[in-house]
């Protein structure tokens, strides 16, 4: 039995109303569990669930409660990717209102041992929402054989006619990445590792060539041994220890280079994830779909605490009752 008063309660059932209102793909159980989990996080702000199960807004007795967690992040009817899609049109189109840009940051980051999480993100209000996400279990680098899955997912969640920049750090500047891009019909700022080679006006050039040569730009270089082609700013601000080589699709200037510094909503959103937030990295999960679930529901806790007091999307109000005969 729910727990309807208290704090917890209260918060948990603002979050169920919500997500009722929203294309989740949940049925009512998993909204109500969801939403309650969630408040849970907020209370406890870390990931053991034996806190959780302290402040679980329910009446029942606390092994239960730990078997209810449990249940949860094993279920395999639950799919972020199909609850984030239930956020993501209206949050896309109040970014992109008045013709701005929605930002997407890809990157990946160590969830704990021998796990990591690909994630791409939403600027949002100066930080970053995670949108869409997979855990592997790797010591190593995601490659694009994962990358290119789930970024088609995320663009089948975009609303018609949003213009979105993509942000992603140096490992994810390849000719692959850029070429999805391209086919896609999304604006990019990539950065690149300064040792790529690059076919331009009949020769070869890597960027840290072009640096040496004060060139701050090439234009239409190709990749190496690819037809995918990409323009390339090229910053080396005083102070800096390294450039920035960015790979992007418009004529590159200094102030396009520097939207790359856009990314770093990210880095703060695996903060919050990690050792400034709910430090995920303590969890003793250890299968990807479970860890893919904690984050889920880490997720709806952070939407709630970056969205609040911001200005309420406006909502519809269609009446329940029924209409009155003449």
């Amino acid at each position: 039995m729910r727990v309807l008063s208290g704090g917890v309660a209260h918060v948990a059932c603002v979050i169920e109303d919500d997500l009722e209102g929203r294309q989740t793909g949940l049925a009512k159980p998993q909204i109500a569990a969801l939403a309650d989990l969630a408040a849970s996080v907020l209370t406890c702000k870390n990931v053991n669930t034996a806190e959780w199960a302290v402040v679980l807004p329910r009446k029942i007795a606390e092994k239960s409660k730990e078997r209810y967690i449990s249940r949860f992040l094993s279920n395999s009817l639950i799919k972020p990717i199909c609850v984030m899609k239930g956020f993501v049109p209206i949050l896309v189109k109040t970014i992109g209102a008045n013709g701005k840009v929605a930002i997407l940051m890809l990157d990946q980051s160590k969830i704990c041992d021998g796990f990591e999480c690909l994630m791409v993100s939403l600027r949002m209000g100066g930080r970053a929402i995670p949108i869409a996400w997979t855990v592997v279990k790797t010591k190593g680098a995601i490659g694009f054989e994962i990358q290119e899955p789930l970024l088609d997912s995320v663009k089948k969640m975009m609303p018609a006619g949003i213009s979105i920049l993509l942000m992603a750090d140096r490992f994810y500047g390849t000719s692959a990445m850029v070429d999805w891009c391209q086919k896609a019909n999304w604006s990019y700022r990539i950065r690149l590792k300064s040792n790529l080679i690059f076919e331009q006006e009949g020769g070869e050039i890597s960027p840290e060539e072009a640096l040496k040569l004060k060139l701050p730009v090439l234009k239409n270089a190709r990749f190496h041994n690819t037809t995918i082609q990409t323009n390339i700013g090229i910053l080396h601000e005083p102070g800096h220890p390294e450039p920035w080589i960015i790979a992007m699709d418009c004529l590159p200037s200094d102030y396009k280079v520097l939207d790359y510094g856009l990314r770093w909503g990210i880095e703060c959103l695996f903060s919050d994830f990690k050792s400034r937030g709910f430090s995920i990295t303590k969890t003793h999960l250890r299968h990807e779909d479970r860890i893919e679930r904690l984050i889920l529901i880490l997720t709806i806790a952070l939407f709630w605490a970056v969205s609040t007091g911001m200005q309420p999307i406006a909502k519809s109000i269609v009446s329940k009752k029924k209409p009155i005969a003449p």
